[in-house]
């Protein structure tokens, strides 16, 4: 069986996706939105990693192992960001450092 094959066509469109993003992600920086900066930044980060993963990497024309392999570091990913920011969150709970 062989995999769909991604045409250029497909490839110079996720390109220009990408490009897109970009130009978009830098706008970004540029308008004072408060906290949603940083959210509305790491959604478009998001969707240009899927977009190189699924087309560039060819993880969309993949057996199932590969989607378990890429579904599994996206759970670790999110573990160790959840780690990471309960660290961070908690860090001025206590009144004296170290104790």
């Amino acid at each position: 069986m062989t995999p769909p094959p991604v045409t250029p066509r497909i490839l110079l469109f996720v390109l220009l996706s990408l490009w897109g993003l970009l130009l978009l992600t830098s706008l970004i920086g540029f308008v004072n939105l408060g906290q949603f900066n940083i959210v509305i930044a790491v959604a478009i980060a998001v969707v240009m990693a899927l977009l190189v993963a699924g087309f560039y990497m060819h993880a969309l024309y993949e057996g199932k192992i590969v989607h378990i392999i890429f579904v599994g570091g996206i759970v670790w990913f999110l573990i160790m960001e959840t780690l990471t920011l309960g660290d961070f969150m908690t860090r001025g709970w206590l009144p004296f450092p170290g104790k």
